[in-house]
């Protein structure tokens, strides 16, 4: 049976991937809102080449071909994750019914007639208007697909979880590894809520402390101990003490940090700057970086011995561009939850702009897809968004980020005295700053105060005179 389509291609309309050799079946699908491409086997599902992402794959289980198609719903759960899959079973018995729904069909149709079929296909794409609904990974990981703080119907990312699970307990050593933006963090904090552990979580970036100041942010200083050290200061590690520390971005340490770090993993204790003393502690340290380690051992950039201390157990997060079932799922949950937090309509989307959201590579990852679905949401388009759309709103939060990443200001007004001028520009700059930590500490503001180096009561008067809300900086759905 050659390749057919029951309408002509519409890049607004769904798509319907289907092995359907009932010709009655066929016509009945032919008065859907949608376009039907049918393959001659089972196996055309996996390896026919669609003009965009099917919708719907959809199966014809014949008697004598039952287990086949079993199979065949496995394989497209794992290799086409995005789609529903319907299979239409007449008269199966409850045995095969229940192999297809534990394959991952949606629907079973067991009806002999084709219109029914026709029904269910209409209904589950009507299910699909916002974004294509996606099936659950299964029971024992279904449960709102959410582990901790964390999203995904990612298998490899679900595999990540698990292992997260049996590892916290343990007092090792773990390093994460993954691009900007995939989540490192998260999996951090998942891992200290996990460990039962009864201190603190505490967050050091390496990259954004001075060097000569590492020492001291981590394990304290005395009064005297340098020019500045006007009292004695307890680092992240005391805080820590009892839970654990994470440690982002950690290749960016300076060396004398790291061979005060390599102490402290291999005897557990401490020494503040200026002081003669050191301190026992238990602390848990979790290690992240977005580049690897194991290359700036070899360009000497970084400790080899530091470097096995900490990789006692790798996580990768896989960045979203290798894992395309989360990146509608995502999108989907971000675009619900931020038209709820600021009290919007979500925006409606066309094929194409799917499209155009599955092909783009995310190199800021789940982070980037954050915040362009805030922008969809903040800009409040009143037309379906189309793949044009995509590519301006992408383009616009590209060029945006690369501004601020560069420190450029707003236009200088030479209109003004240079002393009102430079006024305008340290508030800007400051409330850019203070946006940009409460957004890092998701609105908290005794770790935004602490990672600012200044005191609640400044960061609240700060927040009020620039008109921030902390509750606008907090995490949706978490």
């Amino acid at each position: 049976m050659p390749p057919t389509s029951t309408r002509p291609a519409a890049a607004q309309r769904p798509l319907v991937l289907a092995y359907l050799p009932d010709k009655d079946a066929r016509r009945a699908l032919g008065d859907l809102d949608a376009d039907v491409q049918t393959v001659r086997s089972p196996a055309g599902l996996l390896t026919s080449e669609c003009p965009r992402h099917p919708r719907l794959l959809l199966l014809h289980a014949l008697p004598e071909e039952t287990q086949a198609i079993v199979e065949v719903a496995r394989q497209l759960r794992r290799e086409r994750p995005l789609p529903d899959v319907v299979i239409w079973a007449p008269q199966a018995k409850a045995s095969a019914v229940r192999d297809f729904f534990r394959a991952g069909a949606k629907d079973v149709v067991v009806s002999r007639a084709p219109q029914r079929l026709a029904d269910v296909v209409r209904e589950t794409l009507d299910e699909q208007r916002l974004l294509p609904r996606l099936s659950p990974l299964g029971r024992q990981r279904n449960r709102g697909a959410r582990f901790e703080s964390m999203l995904s119907r990612s298998e490899r990312m679900w595999d990540l979880f698990e292992l997260c699970s049996r590892v916290a307990p343990a007092d090792a050593t773990v390093l994460i590894v993954g691009e900007t933006g995939t989540g490192k963090e998260l999996l951090a904090r998942a891992l200290h809520r996990r460990s039962g552990r009864a201190g603190r979580f505490v967050a050091a970036n390496c990259a954004s402390i001075p060097p000569e100041l590492i020492n001291s942010e981590l394990f304290g200083h005395e009064k005297g101990a340098f020019t500045g050290a006007h009292r004695a200061k307890r680092g992240l590690v005391a805080h820590a003490n009892r839970g654990t520390l994470f440690l982002d971005e950690v290749g960016d340490m300076a060396p004398e940090a790291q061979q005060s770090l390599l102490r402290m993993l291999q005897e557990r204790r401490v020494r503040p700057v200026g002081s003669l003393t050191e301190q026992v502690v238990d602390v848990r340290v979790v290690a992240a970086t977005n580049v690897p380690l194991d290359e700036a051992v070899r360009a000497g950039a970084f400790r080899e011995d530091l470097f096995y201390r900490l990789d006692v157990i790798r996580m990768s997060l896989p960045p979203l561009r290798e894992r395309p079932e989360d990146i509608l799922f995502l999108f989907g949950h971000f675009t619900k939850q931020l038209a709820k937090h600021y009290g919007l309509s979500p925006p409606t989307f066309t094929d194409s702009f799917i499209d155009a959201l599955l092909a783009h590579d995310w190199p800021g990852n789940v982070r980037q897809l954050e915040n362009l679905s805030e922008r969809l949401v903040l800009a409040r388009p009143s037309h379906a968004l189309q793949a044009a759309d995509f590519r301006t709103l992408s383009d616009g939060g590209t060029r945006a980020a690369a501004t601020e990443h560069r420190g450029e200001s707003a236009a200088i007004d030479t209109s003004l005295p240079l002393e009102e001028q430079l006024r305008r520009l340290v508030e800007e700059r400051e409330r850019a700053y203070l946006v940009a930590v409460l957004t890092e500490h998701h609105g908290r503001i005794a770790a935004a105060a602490e990672q600012a180096g200044i005191s609640r009561r400044t960061l609240l008067r700060k927040m009020n005179y620039h008109q921030l809300d902390k509750r606008s900086f907090r995490q949706p759905g978490g």
